[in-house]
């Protein structure tokens, strides 16, 4: 098949065209690239700075740890005095020692397990009062049941534990004459439903 001279010669125009438009678009940036370094009149490289770190902000300090002391609903009248436990095992209470069993009945609640139970208890706790006089520090010394007629069957641990447990927290509230060192005070709560 024999192509005709005004098909090739379109073609050949396209294809100038074309090679023209490539000439033209090409060597513009290579041109530009090749003039933009003149190593006649270079300067030094400049100095290289290393970046500054990032500043990070201070962590914050942790606040004080607050006073995890609970605050009693009914305020204690007045400090109580240092041997408390032992007065009252040898049956020479003072006056002003009823206070604790004031404090205690007007700040202590019932645990839910106890009621739920009918648990009753006899509990000894034992104090260890700082300098200050406050209660530094508590531990269960006795933990005796007490029969109840309305109750089937043993008392059940969890019902126990709360009882001993509500002992301890009303305790830690007791405030004590500030003295010259730690002392240690042996106080029984009594817990009857009624």
């Amino acid at each position: 098949m024999k192509r005709s001279a005004a098909s090739l010669k379109h073609k050949g125009f396209l294809l100038l065209m074309g090679g023209l438009w490539l000439a033209l678009m090409v060597p513009v940036p290579a041109a530009l690239a090749q003039g933009s370094y003149n190593r006649w009149t270079a300067q030094p490289p400049a100095t290289i700075e290393p970046l500054q770190k990032k500043v990070r902000a201070a962590k914050p300090q942790p606040a004080a740890a607050p006073d995890t002391t609970e605050q009693p609903r009914v305020a204690q009248s007045k400090l109580l005095k240092r041997g408390l436990g032992s007065r009252m095992r040898q049956g020479q209470s003072l006056l002003e020692d009823s206070i604790s069993m004031v404090f205690f009945s007007q700040n202590s609640r019932y645990p839910a397990p106890a009621v739920q139970a009918r648990a009753e208890a006899k509990v000894v706790i034992r104090l260890q009062v700082a300098p200050n006089g406050r209660v530094s520090r508590t531990s269960v010394v006795a933990l005796t049941p007490v029969s109840n007629p309305y109750r089937d069957g043993p008392v059940p641990a969890p019902a126990l534990q709360a009882l001993a447990d509500e002992a301890q927290r009303v305790f830690r509230m007791l405030r004590f004459e500030p003295g010259p060192q730690t002392s240690e005070e042996d106080l029984s709560a009594n817990f009857s439903i009624q």
